[in-house]
């Protein structure tokens, strides 16, 4: 709370926002835009200030290639903190609170291991929960980033888990939802409506259970006989508090897992046909390359779902079932829509839409004898999504994802500075030393002006991306081009080399290297509708033997406001292929030409807001970028694109 960083990026009250004047269109986005911040504050008195606490347990994995090493950090964060800094690691705005034993309870019987497991993680976490009682019933002043002094009160919002753990801290087994009441057997009914558990009656039944009073509720839910550490939290429904997690429960749950699977199977040509397609699809620098397929993949990561899910759908088209490809559709759309960094009613309808699209179609599935049922957890959790968004804010706020890269710093790297013995007590005393040496430091960049930091090693980014690498196609001249690229996208919308690698390329060539037909009469008619070049330049440019000729170009792509807030960048090729040839270096295969495949807006006529997003956009392939040679370059120098027009067209529906 009390972190200068965070003064510009903390709310200490709840807001409602409107996309329109008339206030029907309402906007969600952090925390304190959802209904749950304003339904709190009017429990509590007048002048207090409710601090959401967000909390976030996951097992680790410490050992990579032998051992059965395991962690099991809990980290806790505050929503007054915007999820900007709460996604970056750098920021320090999740911190880690403890560490709940793994331990493997030789002393109990086989049977009792595991109940004992489960009383073990709650009262751990009572232990840790246990100062947030007393201060979410009387509230405490704290200092806040802004150095006014607040009374808050510390309640428990959030609880970021995977699957298994949710039904760990709900005290319910795992062939039950978390959340709602839902019967078991109807999760695949999208009909069904259920309602979400209720505490008291939850502690009720249990109380009950150990006592030896057996309950209706407590069987018919299928609690566990544990006591619950959040029996204590003050304003807290436990059951709300579970957040989408889009990880393990999109990415590899709904779609690797299961939809994945079907749609193959539905297809006429069965993995192999699938492989196939992934092996033949394009290439292009925003598109991960499945060269060998999907397949023969024993292990996956979240980065390469999302890759394969932006072409699953064109792999799937024409080769299958309508049905099955609606059905794909409907879960890809879904899947997308729950990344919104910011949501309206307006949105969440289409969501919901996207939702229903899969359910109108899933009966394929068993018509091709595929499934015999779709009672399954994790497609029946993705319904409370719209719930959790109204109540909590978007999704991308409380993603599993983000435990996942507070491992690395908070419990890796610990583990790897320690002996491999008694490896928890040194991983906690090497963590302390480093929150004092970053307290410190941050001590001396807000009392010393121009203090810098030394930065850390680890890489301070939200989402750790890797890029695929490519075929070595023209690699000598990309790489040069890459050690010239010095232009600024911050203000630019473009950039390329300041000295092209490919000065001068005859006008001959272009047509047989580059595919390039009527060059002249082409640039001629370009030339006459730039203002900028006057009549009697435009015959001595395209008089002109030899032009420039680059491998790319980088544009910078408008923010969408709901995706993010920051530009994009798209990289643009065309390069001509080459033959096999002997160097000293020694043999280089053939490379395949590349041209990229863009979408082009035609400028005929003004588009009103109103029309379709897609209207006047073609389908179009990038043969050739250059440049007008010297002198001409001096009166136009931005970069020039011959595009080869196809029969595609995208139209409004």
């Amino acid at each position: 709370m009390e972190n200068p960083d965070f003064k510009k990026h903390q709310s200490y009250e709840p807001c409602r926002l409107f996309k329109n004047k008339n206030y029907t269109n309402r906007e969600y986005n952090e925390s304190w835009t959802g209904d749950w911040w304003w339904d709190t504050q009017a429990r509590l008195p007048e002048g207090a200030t409710v601090t959401p606490v967000i909390l976030s347990s996951d097992k680790t994995q410490l050992t990579q290639f032998s051992g059965d090493k395991q962690a099991w950090p809990v980290y806790l964060g505050i929503a007054n903190n915007s999820k900007e800094i709460r996604r970056k690691p750098s920021k320090r705005a999740m911190v880690l609170v403890g560490y709940i034993p793994v331990s493997k309870l030789d002393c109990f019987s086989a049977g009792q291991r595991s109940i004992e497991g489960y009383q073990l993680f709650h009262e751990c976490m009572r232990t840790l929960v246990k100062p947030l009682v007393e201060a979410g019933k009387s509230g405490i002043d704290m200092v806040c980033a802004d150095g006014f002094i607040r009374t808050v009160f510390p309640i428990l919002v959030v609880y970021i888990a995977d699957y298994p753990e949710q039904c760990l801290v709900a005290c319910c087994q795992e062939n039950s939802c978390p959340i709602c009441t839902v019967d078991p057997k109807k999760r695949g009914d999208f009909r069904m409506c259920s309602v979400l558990h209720d505490p008291d009656k939850t502690l009720d039944a249990i109380d009950s259970e150990a006592e030896g009073i057996h309950s209706d509720y407590f069987k018919v839910n299928k609690l566990r006989l544990v006591d619950p550490f959040w029996r204590d939290l003050p304003h807290c429904n436990i059951f709300s508090c579970f957040t989408p997690d889009l990880l393990h429960q999109l990415h590899k749950g709904v779609f690797q897992d299961h939809l994945v699977s079907w749609a193959t199977q539905a297809v006429s040509g069965g993995e192999a046909e699938v492989d196939d397609c992934f092996h033949m699809m394009a290439l292009h620098p925003d598109l991960w390359h499945f060269k060998k397929g999907i397949t023969l993949t024993s292990q996956w990561t979240g980065v390469e779902h999302k890759n394969m899910e932006k072409v699953f759908l064109g792999i799937l088209a024409g080769r299958t079932d309508p049905q099955v490809i609606l059905a794909v559709r409907g879960i890809l759309d879904f899947i997308y829509y729950t990344h919104f960094g910011s949501h309206t009613d307006i949105s969440l309808v289409q969501l919901d839409a996207a939702w229903l699209l899969f359910h109108e179609n899933k009966d394929v599935f068993e018509d091709l004898e595929i499934r015999k049922h779709f009672n399954i957890s994790k497609l029946h959790n993705i319904r409370h999504y719209i719930d959790s968004i109204r109540s909590h804010g978007t999704t991308d706020g409380f993603n599993t994802e983000g435990s996942e890269r507070l491992h690395i710093d908070l419990a890796k790297a610990g583990y790897l500075a320690s002996n491999k013995k008694d490896y928890i007590l040194q991983m906690t005393t090497w963590l302390q030393r480093q929150e004092s040496i970053h307290r410190f430091c941050g001590y001396l960049q807000w009392a010393v002006p121009g203090y810098t930091a030394a930065s850390d090693n680890a890489q301070e980014a939200d989402d750790i991306i890797p890029v695929d690498k490519q075929p070595d196609e023209g690699e000598d001249l990309v790489q040069k081009e890459d050690a010239t690229v010095e232009a600024i996208l911050s203000n630019e919308r473009w950039a390329i080399v300041k000295v092209s690698t490919l000065p001068c390329v005859p006008v001959d060539s272009l047509a047989t290297d580059y595919f390039v037909a009527d060059f002249v009469l082409h640039l001629k008619n370009a030339l006459q509708n730039i203002p900028q070049i006057p009549e009697a330049l435009v015959s001595a440019a395209i008089s002109a033997p030899t032009f420039p000729v680059y491998q790319r170009v980088v544009t910078v792509l408008s923010p969408i406001l709901s995706i993010s807030l920051e530009a994009s960048r798209d990289t643009i090729h065309a390069s001509r292929g080459s033959p096999r040839r002997i160097t000293p270096q020694g043999n280089k295969n053939a490379v395949p030409p590349r041209y990229s495949t863009v979408l082009v807006k035609t400028l005929k006529g003004a588009t009103s807001r109103s029309q379709n997003p897609l209207a006047d956009l073609n389908v179009v392939q990038v043969r050739l970028i250059f440049t007008l040679p010297a002198p001409f370059s001096e009166v136009y120098s931005a970069p020039l694109a011959y595009i080869s027009k196809t029969a595609m067209s995208l139209k409004p529906s």
